[in-house]
């Protein structure tokens, strides 16, 4: 980054699949670069990764455009959420996420 970057483009087109810690992953990196006064967009998002966001967020259906609601902060927020209760109800011994 240098230091007059303003804004930071996230590419998902190569990410085909995605799980709860990924999600969180890509929303802390999401947080960080807001706490840097970055402006983030994030695209190429791929249908897995919408579904399982649709999933996380409680969205039934197919996907329901959740690249789009993405963009809002309340709906990060809520994804953030109940994405770090999943992974608490998780049986990592086991490998399973539960209704993700």
């Amino acid at each position: 980054m240098t230091s007059d970057a303003r804004d930071l483009l996230v590419d998902l087109h190569a990410v085909a699949a995605i799980d709860v810690d990924g999600l969180l992953h890509l929303l802390s990196l999401h947080g960080r670069a807001e706490g840097m006064c970055l402006r983030v967009l994030v695209t190429g998002w791929q249908p897995q990764p919408q579904q399982c966001m649709a999933t996380v967020a409680g969205i039934p259906g197919p996907r329901a455009d959740t690249g789009e609601r993405y963009a809002l902060a309340g709906f990060r927020r809520l994804l953030e959420q109940r994405a770090l209760g999943a992974r608490e109800r998780s049986d990592f011994i086991e490998g399973w996420l539960p209704r993700v």
